[in-house]
């Protein structure tokens, strides 16, 4: 097996110092790190060990410093798993959810993650998880929101002079506070 050493003259030693120390991106200075400690050693398994991570993941590092220079050490994390629902799906799945529950026959009032995935399964036959419907929420541009009960006896005139009394009681209080810790100051 040929031995992967650094082949790239530029950017050297101290310059790949200055990056890492420059760098805010976690795992881009990790890669810094890395292909400085190759320029000190010159070991693939000796870094590995010393950044605790493996000898296949700083080889693949090596060679695409080799091949690209500091380019190279950027890449893109994976996307991710593409979505099980359509783009059309998620349009009627929105509309839906801007409806409220009853309307479309549910017992329920409030459209939750678990609401959410249901109603999914019971529309487009995909199941997803409570957490996955909450994110796909998200995705659409929507949020969790419940109303905010109000009580249907409440008088809002009585609850404005009640409030309005509490207020002058909590400044009456206030002023006798204030003017015996004057008067103890004082005696002290």
């Amino acid at each position: 097996m040929k031995k992967v050493q650094l082949t790239r003259t530029v950017p050297g030693k101290e310059e790949v110092k200055e990056l890492y120390r420059k760098e805010k991106d976690a795992k881009l200075k990790e890669r810094y790190h890395a292909i400085y400690l190759m320029h000190e050693f010159q070991n693939a398994g000796k870094v590995a060990e010393l950044i605790g991570k493996t000898k296949v993941t700083v080889l693949k590092w090596v060679k695409a410093f080799n091949k690209a220079g500091c380019e190279g050490l950027r890449w893109e994390s994976p996307k991710g798993r593409r979505s099980q629902l359509s783009q059309e799906q998620m349009d009627l799945l929105k509309q839906d959810i801007l409806r409220n529950p009853r309307e479309l026959g549910y017992e329920f009032s409030n459209w939750e993650g678990k609401s959410v995935a249901f109603h999914i399964q019971q529309k487009f036959g995909v199941q997803l998880g409570v957490r996955a419907a909450q994110k796909l929420l998200h995705k659409l541009g929507l949020s969790l929101q419940r109303p905010r009960p109000k009580l249907a006896q409440a008088d809002p005139v009585a609850q404005e002079a009640f409030q309005l009394t509490l207020k002058k009681s909590w400044q009456l209080l206030d002023r006798r506070g204030s003017s015996s810790m004057k008067m103890n100051a004082v005696s002290n």
